[in-house]
């Protein structure tokens, strides 16, 4: 359920930062991409928001800790094995979208594990 809704959010993200961008290209002159792709991502950040609330305790303070960091961690290793060739906007997306995937399944298996849901 929540990889559909990060999915679904980090992609209306990444539209509306090519959007964004290509506003910008169009105005300003330079070169399409060079925006960084990782703000795609952030939309994502109101599906976790939503979850956190749902759940109370101190456990799903440490599934968050842990979910961020290694969510991070997936994202910025996944934007290393890309080509350099390609352009902040397509590697940043990219590493957006694995941190946000990872952290969704890490937060659906700590919370189940170890949450607290509110009544």
């Amino acid at each position: 359920m929540y990889k559909r809704q990060v999915l679904a959010y980090v992609v209306m993200g990444a539209i509306a930062l090519a959007v964004v961008d290509l506003l910008f290209v169009m105005v300003a002159g330079g070169d399409f991409g060079r925006i960084s792709g990782w703000v795609a991502a952030v939309p994502s950040v109101f599906v976790f928001t939503e979850q956190f609330r749902r759940y109370e305790g101190g456990s799903r303070w440490a599934v968050v800790i842990i979910g961020v960091v290694l969510g991070l961690g997936a994202g910025i290793a996944s934007t290393l094995l890309l080509p350099p060739t390609w352009p902040s906007l397509a590697t940043g997306g990219v590493g957006g979208l694995v941190a946000a995937l990872a952290y969704s399944v890490l937060w659906y298996a700590g919370i189940k594990i170890y949450g607290e849901e509110r009544p």
